[in-house]
C-alpha cells in the first residue's frame, strides 16, 4: 500500500505545480519564452500627472516601465508606442536618458501613432528604428518658452499688484506685467540654447537628417521619412515584426504590454485632477512642445519663441 501513498503524493505535487503554472501563465501573464515588450507612452510630458482624462508621460512612470523590461531576461526587444506633442524639456531629457539606457541593452523600436512631436520625438531618438503611422505628425524640433500675462485682466477687475524686488530682473517672466525687450532677448537666448541641445541630440542619433527639420516645423510621415526623421512608415504590427527581426526572434514570438499598476489614491484622485491640466502643462518654463498638439484653447496665452 505504501507505493500507492507515494504515487498519490507525487501526483498531487504535480497537479498543484501544474495549477500554479497555469494560474501564473493565464491569469498573471507570466512569460515562459522570449518575447517583445510593449511600452505605451501617451500624453504630454510632465513631472506631474494630470488625471485619467488628460494623460501625461512622467519620468517616474517611464523609469518603472524601463526597469521592468531591463530586469526580465526574456524581454529581448521593446516596441515603444509614442503619442505625444512633447512637454517639459527637463522631463523629456530624463526620459530620453532612460530610453537610451534601455536601447543599450535591448533592441528598441519606436512606433508613432498620431503625434510624436518635439519632446515626443526627443524621447524617441535613442531607438534602433523609428516607424510611424502614415498619418503621424512629427518633428517640431526646437524649444519654446511660455509665459502668461494677466495684467490687463487684473486691471479690469480693479486688482493692483505691488512687487518689491532685489534686482532688476527678479520678476522677469511675472504674469503681472509684460516682458520688456531686454527680457525678451534674455529669454530668447535661453530658448535658443535649449533648442541647440535638441539639435545636437538629433544630429548625434540621426546624422543624415536634412537641415530643413531644424526650422521647428511639423511633418507628416511621408515627409518625415524623406527628411530622415523616421526609418519607415507602417503599422504597429510592422513595428513588432521589425523588433522581432532585429532581435532574431521567430515570427511567432509573443508580445507583452508592460504596465504600471495604479495605486488606489491615483484611481480615486485621477478624475479630480483634470482641472489642473493647463496649470501643470503650461506653467512658465522651457518646453520641447508642439503647442498645436495640445487639445486646449491657447488663444489667450502669450508665447515667446
Amino acid at each position: 500500500m505504501r507505493w500507492y501513498v507515494i504515487l498519490a503524493i507525487v501526483l498531487g505535487v504535480i497537479g498543484v505545480t501544474a495549477f500554479i503554472l497555469a494560474y501564473l501563465f493565464f491569469v498573471q501573464g507570466l512569460q515562459l519564452m522570449p518575447y517583445v515588450a510593449i511600452i505605451k507612452l501617451r500624453g504630454t510630458i510632465s513631472y506631474s500627472k494630470s488625471g485619467l482624462i488628460a494623460p501625461t508621460i512622467t519620468p517616474d512612470d517611464v523609469k518603472y516601465l524601463v526597469n521592468e523590461v531591463l530586469n526580465d531576461p526574456l524581454a529581448k526587444a521593446v516596441v515603444v508606442v509614442i503619442n505625444s506633442p512633447g512637454g517639459s524639456a527637463s522631463a523629456s531629457e530624463e526620459i530620453y536618458s532612460m530610453i537610451s539606457k534601455l536601447s543599450r541593452r535591448k533592441i528598441v523600436v519606436v512606433y508613432c501613432e498620431d503625434v510624436m512631436a518635439s519632446g515626443g520625438y526627443y524621447i524617441a531618438l535613442p531607438a534602433k528604428k523609428i516607424i510611424a503611422s502614415p498619418h503621424c505628425m512629427t518633428g517640431s524640433i526646437g524649444a519654446i518658452a511660455i509665459f502668461f500675462n494677466i495684467h490687463d485682466l487684473l486691471e479690469k477687475l480693479g486688482i493692483n499688484v505691488t512687487i518689491v524686488k532685489s534686482g532688476e530682473y527678479k520678476d522677469m517672466g511675472s504674469s503681472f506685467r509684460s516682458l520688456r525687450s531686454d527680457e525678451l532677448r534674455i529669454i530668447s537666448e535661453i530658448v535658443n540654447k535649449s533648442a541647440q541641445i535638441f539639435k545636437e541630440r538629433v544630429l548625434s542619433c540621426r546624422p543624415n537628417v536634412d537641415y530643413l527639420v531644424f526650422n521647428a516645423r511639423i511633418f507628416i510621415a511621408e515627409d518625415a521619412l524623406k527628411y530622415g526623421l523616421i526609418d519607415d512608415i507602417g503599422t504597429f504590427d510592422d513595428a513588432v515584426r521589425i523588433a522581432r527581426e532585429l532581435s532574431e526572434l521567430p515570427p511567432t514570438a509573443p508580445i507583452k504590454e508592460i504596465t504600471k499598476p495604479k495605486s488606489i489614491l491615483e484611481m480615486l484622485l485621477g478624475l479630480s485632477s483634470y482641472g489642473r491640466f493647463a496649470e501643470q502643462i503650461l506653467k512658465p518654463g522651457i518646453y520641447y512642445l508642439w503647442v498645436g498638439g495640445l487639445n486646449i484653447d491657447l488663444r489667450y496665452v502669450t508665447i515667446t519663441k
